[in-house]
C-alpha cells in the first residue's frame, strides 16, 4: 500500500497534470475561435472584396467616357465596354492593339506621349481624330496619365476619352456662320458705300444748283418751286445721313469734338431751326433756361444739336395741338436737356422699344411719319459717347417728356477756338488759285461757280493725269480732288503728287466725295490727303473747310 506521502504525491501529480490540460485545453479553444474568426473575417473581405470589384465593373461598363490601359510600348491592355459607343469595337477587339493604329493620324499618338513627357506625366483635354470600325472620323478628348511601378519607372498609359465630334461640327457651324456675317457685313458695308456714292453724287448737283437758284431773281411761285427742291433734298439727305451715322458708331469710327460753347445760343440756334416747322403745325415752341445754367461748356456742340434736333422733330412730328417746349437746367454735375410736348404720347410697351434701332413709335406703313427710325438709336449711342444718359417719361394721349443728362464739362468764355479764328477770315481771298479736279462736269461746275463768286482764281481739271501735268506746270493755293476717277483716282494722284512734292511746299489736297463712310475716308488721310467734304456739298461747308487751310497756310507764312 501506499503510503501517506505518495499519495499525497501521487494527488498533487495528478492535479498538475488536469490543471496543465486545462490550461492547454483553454489555449485551444482560443486558437480554435480566432481561427474561426479569421475564416470568417476573411470570408467577409472575400465577399467585399468581390462586390466592389463588381461595383467597380459596374461604373466601367456604364460610365459614357471610355477608360482604357496600355502597356509601355503602347499595347492596349484594357478598355471599358464603353469603347464601342466611341469607336464601334468591342473591348476585346481592341485588347492587344497598339493604340496609335486607332489614330487617324498616327504622329497624334507621339504628339500626346511628348505632351505628357513636358507636362510631368499628365495631359487633360487632349483632342485628336480616331477611326471609327465603320471608316468615320470621331473626334476623341483624351485625359491620360503614366503609369509608374514601385521605382517611378514607366510601365504604361491610363486614360479616359470621351467623343466631342458633335462639339467640333458646332464648333466648326459656329465658325462657318461668323465667317459669313463677316462677309454680310463687309457686303452690308460695300453697299453703304455705294449706296452713298451713287446717290449722293447726283444729289450734289440738285443741291447746289437749288441752293444757286435761291439766290437769283425769282418770282414767288418760282421761289416756292426751289424752296419745294431744298426741302425734299433735306428730307432725303437726313435719312442718308442718320444710316451713315448709325454705320459709324456701330463701327466704333465715331468720334467726338469738343469745343468751347455758349450752351444759350447753341439752344437758340436749335430752337430757331424749327420755329418754322412749328408755325406750320400751329404749335408754341418755347425755350426754358434756368439760371443755374453755366455760360459755356466744352461739348460736342454738332453732335449735342444732332440729339437735340432728333428729340425736337420728333416732338413736333407726333405733336398735332398745344406746344413743344425745351427746357435746360442743372441736375447734379450735369446739364438736363428736356423736350417737352403735349403730343399723342408712347405706350409703356413701346417705350421699351423706343431707343433701337430702325423703331418707329408707329409701326404702320402707310402712316405719315416719315424717319428710317434711327433718330433716337442715334441719339441714345451719342449721348452715350457724350458720358450722359437719355429717357423718357411719358403717358399715352397726354404727353411726352425725352430727357438727356450730359456732363456739364464748365469752360471760361476766353478758351481758345479753332474755329471762330478761321471765321475771322472773311469771304475775300486775293490772289488765291484753286485747282478742282472732277470727272464730272456738273460737278465741277457747281464748285467753280461757288469758287469764283468768291473772287477765287479757278482752274479745272477732268482726270487725275490731266491734274498732275496742271500741278507741274503751276502752283495752287488748294486742291479740290474727286475721288471715283476713271483712268487714275483721287487717292492715287494724291499719292503721286506727295511725292512730286518731297522737299517742297506741301499744296492742300480736299477730297471731295460722295464715300463718306469713317472707313473710307481713312485710306484718303492715309494717302496724304488733308480734309474732306462729302457731298451734296454745302456752299458753307465747302467754303468753312477753304477758310480752315487757307488760314493753316497763312500761319505758316
Amino acid at each position: 500500500m501506499l503510503t501517506r506521502a505518495a499519495l499525497i504525491f501521487t494527488t498533487l501529480f495528478l492535479v498538475l497534470v488536469v490543471w496543465r490540460w486545462l490550461t492547454v485545453h483553454r489555449k485551444l479553444t482560443h486558437a480554435q475561435k480566432l481561427l474561426v474568426q479569421e475564416q470568417v473575417e476573411s470570408q467577409l473581405i472575400r465577399r467585399q472584396h468581390l462586390a466592389s470589384r463588381r461595383e467597380l465593373g459596374r461604373i466601367i461598363d456604364n460610365i459614357q467616357e471610355t477608360y482604357y490601359r496600355t502597356d509601355a510600348d503602347g499595347i492596349v491592355t484594357f478598355s471599358s465596354p464603353s469603347v464601342f459607343n466611341l469607336l464601334g469595337y468591342m473591348p476585346k477587339e481592341v485588347t492587344g492593339k497598339k493604340l496609335s493604329e486607332l489614330y487617324t493620324k498616327p504622329g497624334d499618338r507621339e504628339q500626346l506621349l511628348q505632351q505628357l513627357s513636358d507636362n510631368a506625366g499628365r495631359v487633360e483635354q487632349y483632342e485628336a481624330t480616331m477611326r471609327h470600325k465603320d471608316g468615320s472620323e470621331v473626334w476623341v478628348s483624351t485625359n491620360v496619365h503614366f503609369l509608374l511601378d514601385d521605382n517611378n519607372n514607366i510601365v504604361g498609359v491610363e486614360g479616359t476619352g470621351r467623343d466631342i465630334t458633335a462639339q467640333k461640327q458646332t464648333e466648326k457651324a459656329l465658325i462657318k456662320a461668323k465667317e459669313q456675317a463677316e462677309r454680310a457685313n463687309n457686303a452690308k458695308s460695300l453697299f453703304l458705300a455705294n449706296m452713298s456714292h451713287e446717290i449722293r453724287t447726283p444729289l450734289n448737283g440738285i443741291v447746289g444748283f437749288a441752293n444757286l437758284l435761291s439766290k437769283a431773281s425769282l418770282d414767288e411761285e418760282q421761289a416756292g418751286y426751289v424752296e419745294t427742291i431744298q426741302a425734299s433734298v433735306d428730307g432725303l439727305l437726313n435719312i442718308i445721313n442718320d444710316i451713315l451715322d448709325f454705320s459709324r458708331i456701330e463701327s466704333g469710327k465715331m468720334e467726338l469734338r469738343e469745343e468751347t460753347i455758349n450752351i444759350r445760343d447753341c439752344v437758340a440756334a436749335v430752337v430757331r431751326l424749327f420755329s418754322t416747322l412749328a408755325k406750320e403745325h400751329r404749335l408754341d415752341l418755347k425755350l426754358d433756361i434756368n439760371r443755374e445754367v453755366p455760360g459755356y461748356i466744352r461739348i460736342d456742340a454738332l453732335r449735342l444739336k444732332q440729339v437735340l434736333s432728333n428729340l425736337l422733330n420728333n416732338a413736333i412730328k407726333f405733336t398735332h395741338k398745344g406746344a413743344v417746349q425745351i427746357r435746360v437746367g442743372v441736375r447734379g454735375t450735369n446739364i438736363l436737356f428736356e423736350v417737352v410736348d403735349s403730343g399723342i404720347g408712347v405706350s409703356r410697351q413701346q417705350q421699351k422699344h423706343l431707343f433701337e434701332a430702325f423703331v418707329q413709335q408707329d409701326e404702320e406703313p402707310y402712316k405719315n411719319h416719315a424717319g428710317a427710325g434711327l433718330g433716337l438709336a442715334i441719339s441714345k449711342k451719342l449721348v452715350e459717347m457724350m458720358g450722359g444718359s437719355i429717357g423718357v417719361n411719358s403717358i399715352q394721349g397726354l404727353g411726352s417728356t425725352f430727357w438727356v443728362t450730359v456732363p456739364a464739362g464748365m469752360a471760361s468764355q476766353n478758351g481758345t477756338n479753332t474755329d471762330t479764328r478761321l471765321a475771322k477770315i472773311g469771304n475775300h481771298y486775293p490772289g488765291r488759285r484753286v485747282l478742282v479736279v472732277d470727272d464730272n462736269a456738273i460737278n465741277r461746275k457747281l464748285i467753280v461757280t461757288l469758287l469764283m463768286q468768291r473772287g477765287i482764281d479757278v482752274d479745272e481739271a477732268e482726270s487725275g493725269p490731266q491734274a498732275l501735268t496742271m500741278l507741274s506746270q503751276h502752283r495752287y493755293s488748294l486742291v479740290f480732288m474727286d475721288i471715283r476717277m476713271p483712268t487714275m483716282s483721287g487717292v492715287e494722284a494724291t499719292t503721286i503728287i506727295r511725292k512730286m512734292e518731297l522737299g517742297q511746299r506741301r499744296t492742300p489736297i480736299i477730297a471731295l466725295t460722295a464715300h463718306a463712310l469713317p472707313h473710307e475716308q481713312e485710306i484718303f488721310m492715309t494717302a496724304g490727303m488733308d480734309d474732306c467734304v462729302t457731298k451734296p456739298i454745302e456752299e458753307a461747308t465747302l467754303f468753312a473747310v477753304l477758310d480752315k487751310w487757307i488760314f493753316v497756310l497763312d500761319s505758316k507764312k
